[in-house]
């Protein structure tokens, strides 16, 4: 970044805080606590859970060179690169527990015309709404993950399970937080996608399930309506169907 970039948002931050502190009549008391209550989530290990609680969906929200194609979400603390190339596109084992879940759809630029060759990176929690890696060992390893490709007409096709909905870790700092906000933990049903290709911006997103309870109150305030898409019941599987729109990358200059 900028060195003059640095110093101009890091004086506005300032200069935001310093209103707070008089709006509210904070006491250096107040301050001190609010360090403690900070070093505590690191020392418990939750430095990325409470940014990515509390800001991250914002400054997604806000990059200004998104301006087109799908919106873009948070990339989530649960992420893991270099998962390998799913065959035929299952993610799902044989045995995995939950509702069998079809995902399609197409992959297109912002003209509505196709892209093939996009890789598509997928994760998502399980039934249990644990992620693999990240539950003690409780699923496989890379268990729901990996990758596919759109094909030369940018159809895609993913078999997998309904990922369930769950609370993002509340047992320490970060959950107290949310609680005397008065905001609960849970995040709602969704999967993780990034898709990249050399002609466009990279896209971060997440597809959400139409009804979902906590579509509106997102633990992380990051679920967006318009990333939430009909389930569709089928005989013995489930279809999500949804399209991913690609920004060009000149666009964003």
């Amino acid at each position: 970044m900028d060195k003059n970039r640095v110093a101009s948002i890091t004086s506005d931050l300032i200069d935001a805080v310093r209103d707070v502190c008089i709006k509210h009549a904070v006491t250096h008391t107040e301050y001190r606590a609010a360090i403690d209550f900070v070093s505590r989530a690191i020392d418990a290990g939750e430095r990325s859970l409470l940014f990515d609680a509390f800001l991250e969906a914002n400054v997604v929200a806000s990059d200004p060179t998104k301006i087109t194609g799908t919106t873009s979400q948070v990339l989530g603390p649960f992420y893991l690169p270099d998962m390998p190339f799913l065959k035929d596109g299952v993610m799902a084992r044989e045995n995995e527990l939950g509702e069998r879940l079809r995902v399609s759809g197409k992959v297109l630029n912002c003209r509505s015309e196709p892209v093939g060759g996009v890789e598509l990176d997928f994760w998502q929690a399980d039934a249990s709404g644990r992620y693999s890696h990240f539950d003690g060992g409780a699923t496989p390893d890379k268990n729901l993950r990996g990758r596919i490709a759109s094909d030369e007409t940018g159809d895609f096709f993913l078999e997998t399970v309904k990922p369930a909905q769950y609370t993002i870790p509340d047992q320490g700092p970060t959950g107290l937080l949310l609680r005397e906000m008065g905001r609960h933990s849970w995040r709602p049903a969704h999967l993780h996608v990034i898709a990249r290709h050399s002609d466009y911006s990279t896209l971060t997103t997440q597809i959400y399930f139409e009804g979902d309870e906590y579509l509106e109150s997102d633990a992380v305030r990051a679920a967006s309506t318009d990333l939430a898409f009909p389930l569709i019941y089928d005989g013995d599987q489930t279809i999500l169907s949804f399209n991913l729109v690609l920004q060009d990358i000149d666009s964003t200059n």
